[in-house]
């Protein structure tokens, strides 16, 4: 079993308030060291030297083979859950990070002119949103969100596919989309949110009360296990944000809202959305209850040909704003994994790292919670 570990390299000058969740469920046993003001320190030490000579190597076996391809006693790989990779980076990654990529964009819709701003000013916003944009402490879109926010936002609504980094800003441009078409006249789902897990979930509805906190008027709800509904009333929140059991038992089974009356739909992480077999069945079945003109939009830090492939079948003429393949891992993240013969293994391994390098943070996660003591 492979020791994975991760060097996470916090921007300096970047900072947020966000809410950290807590989670230990992986399916890998690795550790991510976050690196903030001390990074300065921990490059006077070599650190790459240093790992060298731990015999740490990058993410490949001896025959050049990917982990993920290779079989047998001598090199067996975790296979981490997509979902929660997803919400470990952007547990490590609270600020955002800036990125000079390129965004490759195919623009599908000829009548609609793609264009990008630099300052949220130039959105036209109402002033409450805007507020609430500074108040997380956002000055000028990222690169993501300068170009995608003109088409997020565009009058009639267009359709998009998202590709970008995490830690780039992709949720607070959807969450910005989400909170500007809602109609506060009608008391009912506009807006629905689906993502791949509970704490997921919880994290955009985070951003999403924050970024709306001077819009009183606009009502969110989560919709997510342990959330219950009174099934004789109609939900009169205008977003709703969950996972796609509980929208699709509240909007199918229980028929606490109208599907038809959704404006907006974001589905989060949509490679693990449309790649997860259950997650899939689910997803096609509320997309085929919405409105044809309410407004699609697909956001993931990577996609995979086949799930791109797709996602373009079921989101009529989309935007599709996307990174080259070998552009898709940020360069302030470095990842290392140490092959151990057995469990005392991995434990020699930690304290030979921490023999040698000055860790000023760690999180260490764990197959199971035996293993935790």
């Amino acid at each position: 079993m492979n020791f994975l570990r991760d060097f996470s390299e916090r921007p300096h000058g970047h900072s947020s308030r966000g809410i950290i969740t807590n989670y230990f469920g992986s399916n890998l046993f690795f550790k991510r060291f976050i690196m903030g003001d001390w990074v300065k320190k921990a490059e006077d030490q070599e650190v790459s030297k240093l790992v060298n000579q731990l015999r740490i190597e990058p993410a490949q076996c001896s025959d050049n083979k990917s982990p993920a391809t290779i079989c047998g006693d001598d090199c067996e790989p975790d296979v981490a859950d997509p979902a929660e990779n997803s919400l470990l980076i952007k547990i490590l990654g609270k600020g955002l990070v800036n990125t000079k990529l390129s965004l490759d964009i195919q623009q599908k819709n000829p009548n609609s002119p793609l264009h990008s701003v630099k300052t949220f000013e130039a959105l036209h916003l109402k002033a409450s949103l805007l507020k609430g944009i500074y108040a997380m402490g956002f000055n000028t879109p990222s690169k993501i969100q300068e170009t995608a926010l003109p088409t997020l936002l565009a009058d009639p609504p267009q359709n998009m596919i998202a590709q970008s980094q995490s830690g780039t800003g992709k949720t607070a441009a959807f969450v910005l989309a989400m909170l500007s078409r809602v109609n506060i006249s009608l008391n009912h789902p506009q807006v629905l949110c689906l993502s791949p897990t509970y704490e997921l979930a919880i994290q955009t509805g985070e951003v999403a009360a924050r970024m709306g906190q001077f819009c009183p008027d606009i009502k969110l709800r989560f919709a997510v296990r342990g959330e219950e509904v009174d099934r004789s009333k109609k939900i009169e929140e205008h977003i709703l944000i969950g996972t796609p059991g509980k929208l699709l038992d509240w909007g199918l089974k229980f028929r606490l809202f109208d599907m038809k009356k959704i404006s907006v739909f974001v589905l989060d992480e949509a490679d693990v959305m449309i790649a997860t077999q259950g997650h899939h069945d689910q997803c096609i079945r509320i997309h085929k209850m919405l409105n044809p003109q309410c407004q699609m939009l697909f956001f993931s830090a990577t996609y995979d040909k086949e799930v791109m492939d797709f996602a373009r079948l079921i989101v009529a003429d989309p935007t599709i704003i996307r990174l080259m393949r070998e552009e898709e891992s940020l360069d302030n993240i470095k990842q290392y994994y140490v092959k151990c013969k057995n469990e005392d293994g991995k434990y020699t391994s930690i304290q030979n790292i921490y023999g040698c390098i000055s860790i000023g943070q760690a999180i260490i996660f764990c197959h199971e919670s035996l293993e935790l003591p």
